[in-house]
């Protein structure tokens, strides 16, 4: 069985890889508006958001609260860096750049679902992790889409002549589709 390509995919795998990839972008940045609105994306916003203040009268985020919000996010948060980590390591790229991604996927999201509690319960030092986990999340992200799209959509085969990429068939010795390839070359 030939290795898989997302140049040679169906028509059907490219654009529910397509879809998904695009919809995770979207939902990632709404989630990204979400943080502005609430905090202004600032280090003060957010201690004020997770610890509250008196002279505003905002409460701080009750442990009912924190778990309110977590718990939803403690499942969905894995399986999108999941899925973006598959699309990704199904690319050519090297195989170092493939484990970078994916520990850059996964440990953001593991800071972003850690650090309110830190930020909330523990030094007030721990609300500059937000920045952290953003840098990650956000390159993760968009290497992660961005290198499948470009192999599904604009990626040109390997090899001069190649018409298939890695998947193109090739003649057996001495069969005709041999010998058509040696008379293409002029010989």
């Amino acid at each position: 069985m030939p290795p898989f390509s997302y140049r040679t995919a169906r028509t059907s795998v490219k654009l529910a890889a397509t879809a998904f990839l695009l919809l995770a972008v979207a939902a990632l940045g709404v989630a990204g508006l979400q943080i502005y609105v609430q905090t202004g994306m600032t280090p003060s916003g957010a201690l004020l958001h997770y610890r509250g203040d008196e002279a505003t009268l905002r409460y701080p985020k009750s442990f009912i609260e924190m778990v309110g919000v977590n718990h939803a996010h403690a499942f969905t948060m894995p399986l999108v860096a999941l899925v973006l980590s598959v699309a990704f390591v199904a690319t050519r790229a090297r195989e170092w750049v493939k484990s970078l991604v994916v520990i850059a996927l996964f440990t953001g999201m593991a800071l972003e679902l850690g650090v309110p509690w830190l930020v909330r319960y523990g030094p007030a030092w721990t609300v500059h992790l937000f920045m952290g986990a953003g840098v990650l999340i956000v390159s993760g992200l968009f290497t992660a889409v961005a290198v499948p799209l470009y192999e599904m959509w604009w990626a040109t085969p390997q090899g001069v002549g190649a018409a298939a990429g890695p998947q193109a068939w090739q003649p057996e010795p001495g069969s005709p589709g041999n010998r058509l390839r040696k008379i293409g070359r002029g010989g």
